[in-house]
């Protein structure tokens, strides 16, 4: 048949294709002739040959057969949003009819073939969201008719934008962004590209200023230049120069100056984003922009405190498609103009952090759709008027640190989607209202530092709340605290300090298992410290002081993983006990108990009387005790654990916690709701799944489709023990870091399914190169890391860990650390994730320990650890040596052979005192790089000898840090130093090695 190469080629295709979920390929057969095979089309001339091959959204599994280049009357191929993986077959190449080449969405690896060059014809190339590495080959920018070049969310790097695309002169849209782009934007691209409508290069290295030049494309309607190293001004007629805009984005650079008015002139502009420059002055007009649909212009120098800073939110007027308004974090004065209530489709409005002042104007209670409002650190005044019921979509009201006076409005009940209410540091009168606690979605009531009074009304401990934090200390409250508090059995939060509760501690607090911080000091609570506070394991810090509490303290509160404890000023009698955290002077406060005895000699408290109580006294003492004892166990074996929405609390000092945890409320995602992450995931298909845990699975996803943006979705297995709080400890730790080495957490999802059902997921950027566990452990010799990749991912690691030890302002333990913990992105550099274990150092000087008891992984967890002993940055330090051992050896420290007594540090520890270290190592360390046949023998002993006594160094660093002695440990900055000596060796050739 003519068509015969064009058939065995699509079976050749489908051969090599694993898993067709939809039977796209089931009518690929002799039954049919190939032109009626679905996702077929053929040509009506040349002998009815395939012209196009459709097979997009179909979730194949499998690889791209070579036989493709057979396909020679191809138009158009198709295979976006599957997972097709490995290479891309040079044989493309041989499609010299090609125009259309899309294979976005797939995991196809390795250097784009240079060869499709030769498909002189293509006008369009989509390869976005692919595991794509090394350069663009500048023969591509032989493609002199491709039009639209999309390459996002890849690992590619170099200089693409003046080797490649400054020849690519039909090019009418560029999309590179979330790559390793390095470079400048090409002075003459404003001459050479003139077709060019869309340039879209965030998330990548390009440096240098705009050029000139670039101001001549008068075609442009999208430009993101976004999360790059750009800087320099903007001039004053680019409004008049690029007239067509529609997007406009360079946030996250170093711009500074004013902005050119002539921004006014762009009547097409629908997003606008410049956040996180040094922009300065006075905002333009926006009266003539009525498609404005984002404006994010907060984290400048914009305004002067003036009266006047706001003016330009009057010129809105038009604005009928504005969403968000972003505009915190600047040095805006003046008032908010009621006109602002007439922009009917605002949902997210953003003012917190500058110097506004005046009153919240009546008109905002007209915007009906917004569900975040944050005005939070400014110098606003008067009263919370009741109309915030009107607010009936609001998810998030900030308005803390204000000067706010009055009584707190009395009905809530209509804001059934608020989850965090925040109305700290103000001065707020009244009692709490009782339609608080119809606000079942509630996560985190905030209302601290005010002047509320009256009993806390138990409406608010409803048992369908989902309390995450409940912070209302410094306030005139006052009663008992009601029963119904045990309800709460989420709430990972309380601190009711400095008011004046009375009454006995409430015994169903035991019931609020959850519980991590519990500050009740301050107040005129009496009795003793209830029994059944025992289930309260999950405790780190319990602040108990200035009431008149009695009694003995309880030595169920040494077994606690508490980094700090505060008894002082009380009425507590009797012997002090002797562990946990009554080992720690640092974090243990107990003074102002005048009749307690006994304890560790530094705290030089009497000797306790020997006990003269008659036996049959003391054995009718011990029934009673029993009896108790049965009570509380009965107690706590009944309570229910259920589960914990996203933690955005910090336990960070109380001011600064307030102002981090709830001010900075901008996300890149501020909203994502379980059919977003269903529909990014493929309905969490099988074929997106990358991973899997004790505590959840890790899906991969396309979470915005227009802009490519590929996420990992980390899923939480909710019916696991201590999944909530694992949620909570890994949404905690990575709001308060920010490092090249540590996985960046965008967003978190906390909701419920189709089925009602809770959800909570936690969402990461994407690392396409996965964990280095199945690097260091993979058979497949084209997946071998060398000797320099494995020494750099050392290297970054130790900084991660440095950063966290000593580089933030709470030192963070991380308690996990192993290699399917650390993540590999498009330029193989490692980010250190899963803190589901983490613990701040809270209050801790550099070289001192938290006293947090938690197991880790077996294999890497510190063997004090496993005798009790309180968590210690030498803990992190011992479990990165045994990374760097597994690292040089391939060897997991759980494998049999280190059974019986032979563990991998001392397996390490022999070899390099002995010339057996070539036995142990990986031997794929000394393949890379080892020279040819035109090397002669004996370069490649030298070379074989280098890389020896580098792996010796890395090895002998891993035994170091990894010795059974925690004082005795090597320090993390002196390992990144010396692994960094031994990177240069391996960059420099050098011979020598300090090791």
């Amino acid at each position: 048949m003519p068509n015969s190469v064009d058939r065995v080629a699509l079976l050749a295709i489908k051969s090599q294709i694993t898993h067709d979920p939809h039977g796209v390929l089931n009518s690929w057969n002799d039954s049919f002739p190939i032109c009626q095979w679905q996702s077929v089309t053929c040509g009506t001339k040349h002998l009815h040959r395939v012209v196009r091959l459709n097979l997009d959204n179909n979730n194949l599994v499998g690889t791209l057969s070579p036989y493709v280049g057979n396909l020679s009357f191809l138009h158009h191929l198709y295979l976006a949003n599957n997972s097709f993986r490995g290479h891309i077959p040079p044989q493309i190449g041989h499609l010299r009819r090609l125009r259309e080449l899309k294979l976005l969405n797939n995991y196809f690896e390795g250097q784009i073939p240079a060869n499709l060059s030769h498909c002189l014809n293509l006008k369009k190339l989509g390869l976005a969201l692919n595991l794509l590495s090394g350069p663009v080959s500048p023969q591509l920018g032989l493609l002199s008719n491709l039009e639209f070049l999309s390459l996002t969310r890849n690992r590619l790097q170099g200089d693409l934008l003046n080797k490649v695309v400054m020849n690519l002169t039909s090019l009418r849209a560029l999309s590179a962004s979330s790559n390793s782009f390095e470079g400048s934007i090409p002075d003459s691209i404003g001459a050479t590209h003139t077709n060019l409508f869309s340039l879209g290069i965030h998330g990548n290295g390009i440096s240098g200023t705009i050029p000139p030049s670039f101001y001549n494309l008068s075609q442009l309607q999208h430009v993101d230049l976004a999360s790059n190293h750009l800087q320099g001004t903007l001039p004053f007629d680019i409004g008049v120069r690029l007239p067509q805009l529609i997007e406009f984005s360079i946030s996250d650079n170093s711009f500074h100056g004013k902005l050119p008015l002539s921004f006014a002139n762009l009547t097409h502009l629908k997003e606008f984003s410049i956040y996180s420059n040094h922009f300065m002055g006075n905002m333009f007009s926006l009266r003539d922009m009525p498609n404005l649909t984002f404006l994010e212009i907060d984290h400048n120098k914009l305004g002067s405190g003036k009266a006047d800073d706001l003016s330009f939110l009057r010129t809105l007027v038009n604005c009928s498609n504005l969403q968000e308004l972003e505009c915190g974090g600047n040095n805006f004065g003046g008032i908010i103009p009621d006109s602002l209530g007439n922009i009917s489709t605002l949902t997210s409005l953003d003012l917190q952090l500058n110097r506004i002042s005046g009153s919240i104007p009546s008109g905002l209670f007209n915007l009906v759709k917004l569900t975040s409002l944050a005005l939070a650190g400014n110098q606003l005044t008067g009263n919370l008027s009741p109309q915030i019921e009107r607010l009936n979509k609001l998810e998030i009201f900030a308005i803390s640190e204000n000067y706010l006076t009055g009584n707190l409005p009395l009905s809530w009940g209509n804001l059934s989607h608020l989850s965090k209410l925040i109305l700290s540091y103000n001065s707020l009168e009244g009692t709490i209202p009782l339609s608080l606690g119809n606000c079942t979605n509630l996560l985190g009531i905030s209302i601290h530092n005010n002047y509320l009074s009256g009993a806390l009304p138990p409406q608010l401990f409803h048992a369908s709340s989902m309390l995450v934090s409940l912070l209302l200390a410094h306030n005139q409250l006052q009663g008992i605290i009601p029963v119904e508090i045990g309800q709460l059995t989420n709430l990972v939060m309380l601190d009711i300090a400095e008011n004046n509760f009375s009454g006995e501690l409430p015994t169903t607090l035991s019931s609020c298992n959850e519980l991590d911080s519990l500050h009740m000091g301050g107040n005129f609570f009496t009795g003793k410290i209830p029994e059944s506070f025992k289930s309260l394991t999950s405790l780190s810090s319990l602040n108990l002081s200035h009431n008149n509490l009695s009694g003995p303290i309880p030595n169920f509160l040494a077994n606690f993983p508490l980094v700090n404890l505060d008894l002082s000023f009380n009425n507590f009698k009797g012997e002090v006990p002797r562990k946990g955290i009554f080992l720690n002077m640092s974090f243990l406060n107990i003074r102002g108990n005048s009749e307690i005895c006994g304890g560790i000699p530094n705290l030089h408290l009497p000797t306790c009387p020997r006990n003269a109580i008659p036996k049959r006294k003391r054995g009718k003492l011990s029934v009673v005790i029993v009896v108790i004892i049965a009570v509380a166990s009965l107690v706590v074996g009944v309570s229910i654990v259920s589960l914990v929405y996203f933690l955005l609390c910090s336990r960070r000092k109380q001011r600064k916690q307030s102002r981090e945890s709830e001010l900075n409320l901008k996300e890149p995602f501020s909203k994502v709701s379980y059919d977003m992450l269903l529909k990014a995931t493929n309905r969490f298909s099988e074929a997106n799944l990358v991973g899997a845990g004790r505590f959840g699975s890790v899906y991969k996803g396309v979470l915005d489709p227009e802009n490519s943006v590929v996420v990992a979705v980390k899923v939480i297995s909710l019916e696991q023990k201590g999944a909530t709080k694992t949620f909570m400890a890994e949404c905690e730790a990575l709001r308060s870091i920010r490092h090249r080495n540590l996985l960046k957490i965008v967003t978190v999802c906390s909701s419920t399914d189709f089925q009602g059902n809770d959800f909570k997921a936690l969402v990461y950027a994407f690392m396409p190169n996965g964990s280095l566990h199945q690097w260091i452990h993979a058979d497949q010799h084209d997946r071998t890391l060398s000797l320099l990749q494995r020494v750099n991912i050392a290297i970054d690691v130790a900084s991660a860990l440095d950063y966290l030890h000593n580089g933030c302002d709470v030192p963070i333990i991380h308690c996990d650390l192993k290699p399917s913990n650390i993540l590999l992105n498009d330029d193989m550099v490692a980010h250190v994730g899963d803190f589901g274990l983490a613990r701040f150092h809270l209050h801790v000087p550099a070289n001192n320990s938290s006293s947090v008891v938690v197991k880790g992984t077996v294999g890497y967890a510190a063997p004090e650890y496993g005798l009790g002993s309180i968590v210690s940055k030498e803990g992190d330090i011992y479990s990165y040596g045994i990374v760097l051992i597994e690292m040089m050896t391939s060897k997991n420290p759980t494998d049999m052979m280190f059974e019986g007594g032979l563990a991998i540090h001392n397996y390490a520890k022999s070899a390099t005192f002995s010339n057996q270290l070539i036995d142990i190592i990986d031997p794929r360390l000394l393949e890379d790089g080892a020279g040819t046949s035109e090397v002669n023998e004996e370069k490649i002993l030298a070379e074989i000898d280098r890389k020896m006594k580098c792996i010796r160094c890395v090895i002998e660093i891993g035994v170091k840090c990894s010795v059974e002695s925690p004082q005795d440990r090597m320090q993390i900055e002196d390992a990144v130093r010396e692994l960094q000596v031994t990177r240069d060796i391996l960059l420099k050739n050098y011979t020598d090695h300090p090791c």
